[in-house]
Order: structure tokens, then sequence, then C-alpha cells
């Protein structure tokens, strides 16, 4: 009988680490825009009081694994059990073992990050010493964390909807990355001070304007997933050269992009490409000091099918988890 580990939460937070979560992200990307993986779209299913039930299905046809993201994104009353509890059985695709069960809240937010680094390590300019930062919750944090590991920023500029959690954040940069932290009371100072700009929030309408980004920033456009939502006006996605994690998703969920393309204010022109495109050399990344980079991030379900792929094997690895016997 096959035996499936459980992972927890608190195993996936001691063993998955922002540095190889980046890597593997980067391997991740690449085998998307080299055909090696198949994805579902997301399906979301609303519930009661603002909840939502998605499931995001794929498989990676070299490591061989597939797997689906069974996850709740909380409405208000939700959110005081954590920002999207869910889990994701992992199966080997060739034998149909169920290998585990992942926690997911811990992934998710660890690979959302790591995907923006990702990206930022192929196209910012590698002389980005300044970060802005739009939403200073876990993930917002977790964007700082894993910026600072791609580029040598110094300097970070805060902004939160509420003050209080943009304080605590800038506290928490100070005292765990030891870099200066600037709290911002409005979105435009801390998006016009940024080398590199994340935009990490729950905005349905643009918080950010073209006409305030520096010539020669990079932007990971992070919180809008959704059609009808966006996070940068027209603006700043017309004046971008911009990539997207998987073609498909983002154009079909990415409201940064797709608002203004329905809109005919933005041109498929401005578009170059994914950004495993540009790790494989098949599309070019950025062209001048000056040119604005966009890395539009939905998020995909083979980003989280490979974090728990590396989450089991550390495991195994380590120790960690309970075996147990399922069927």
């Amino acid at each position: 009988m096959n035996q499936t580990l459980i992972i927890g939460k608190k195993d996936a937070e001691e063993l998955l680490t922002m540095e190889a979560c980046i890597r593997a992200m980067e391997e991740t990307f690449r085998d998307i825009s080299a055909g090696k993986t198949t994805m579902l779209q997301r399906s979301m299913m609303p519930q009661k009081k603002g909840n939502t039930f998605a499931l995001m299905a794929s498989d990676n046809q070299q490591q061989e694994i597939c797997g689906v993201k069974a996850i709740v994104f909380p409405g208000s009353e939700a959110k005081k059990n954590g920002t999207s509890q869910g889990v994701i059985p992992l199966f080997d695709s060739t034998t149909g073992a169920l290998l585990a069960i992942v926690d997911a809240e811990h992934i998710t937010a660890l690979r959302t990050a790591a995907a923006s680094a990702a990206a930022t390590r192929v196209l910012a300019r590698e002389d980005s010493c300044t970060l802005g930062l739009l939403g200073a919750g876990r993930i917002g944090r977790m964007h700082i964390a894993a910026i600072s590991q791609v580029r040598p920023i110094r300097r970070v500029f805060v902004w939160n909807r509420t003050p209080a959690g943009g304080e605590a954040c800038c506290k928490w940069v100070k005292e765990q990355l030891g870099l200066e932290a600037v709290l911002c009371e409005t979105p435009r100072e801390a998006t016009e001070q940024a080398d590199i700009l994340c935009t990490v929030t729950q905005a349905k309408e643009p918080l950010v304007e073209g006409e305030w980004i520096k010539e020669g920033a990079h932007i990971n456009a992070v919180g809008a997933c959704a059609p009808t939502a966006r996070e940068v006006d027209s603006c700043t996605v017309c004046r971008s050269a911009i990539y997207l994690d998987q073609r498909q998703a983002a154009l079909r969920d990415g409201g940064d992009l797709v608002i203004p393309l329905e809109k005919g204010e933005l041109s498929m022109d401005n578009i170059r490409g994914e950004v495993g495109q540009v790790l494989l050399g098949t599309v070019p990344g950025r062209q001048s000091l000056e040119e604005i980079t966009f890395f539009e991030s939905v998020g995909i379900a083979v980003e989280d099918l490979s974090a728990a792929h590396l989450l089991y094997q550390l495991a195994l690895e380590k120790g960690r988890g309970t075996m147990v016997e399922i069927g």
C-alpha cells in the first residue's frame, strides 16, 4: 500500500526557504515556456461572507508530478484564520501514487514573492537599491525579503491602506532585514522613489499612475488577479515593456492588462512575452537602463506544484512530516 506524507504549516515554514524557492520558480518559468507543463485555468466559486473557494490544477511533465491546490481566498472573517487556507495533494503522474498532502498557506505566500524575485533578477537594473511596496501584509513582507536577495536593496518605501500596518512592516524591515524603512503617506510617495515597485494590495481601482514611475524602474504587479481589478493605470502599462508569468493566465485574469487592452488603450506590442522565455533566451529582456519593465503576476497553479514538490523532497531528506496510509 502506498504511503502519503502529510506536511503541515510548521514544517513548511521551517523547511522551505526563500532562496530555494526563488531557484525553483526560475526553473518553473523555464518549464512553462518550454511547454513542459500543463495547467487548467483557476476555477473560482463564491462562498458566504466574502470567501472564494478556488481550484488550481497542473502538472509538470519534466518532474513527473501533478496536483491541485484547493484553497479558500478569505473574506474578512476567514482572514482571522490565515491569508489563504488550503492544501495541495501531490501525485506521481506516472504511478498515480498520492505522494504528499501539503499545507498551502505558506507555499502560496512564499512562491508568490519568489516568483516576483525571479522576474526581478532577469528584468530589473542591477544597480536597483530602493524598493517601493504597496501593501504591507504578510505577502508584502515576503516580497521585501525576496527582492533583497536578488538586488542590493538599501531603503524600502512602504505604503499600506492602514498606517498601523505600514508602521509594523517598517519595524519588521529594520529589525529582521537591517534595512532602512520609510513609511509613506501616499502610494505616490512610495512609487516615485522606487527603483523596484511591488504592488501587493487588494485594490480594485488603480493606485499607481504612470507618470509617477521612475525611468529605468521595474514593477512587479501582484495583487490584481481578476480581469475586473487593477492596481496600476493604463499609462503605467503603456510606458512599460511587459512580461508575464504565463500568457494565457495573465491575459485572462490580469486586470492590469485586460482592462486597458479591452479599452484599446494598450497594444499587444507592449507585451514582450513570458519571463521563462527571457530565461531561455528566446525573448529579449531589458533593452536599456531607461526602459521600464513590468511583470504581471497572477499566480499560477504550476508554481504551487513546484513549490510543493520541493517541500516534499526537503521533508523526505530531513525526516519531517507524518507518513500515513490512505486508501
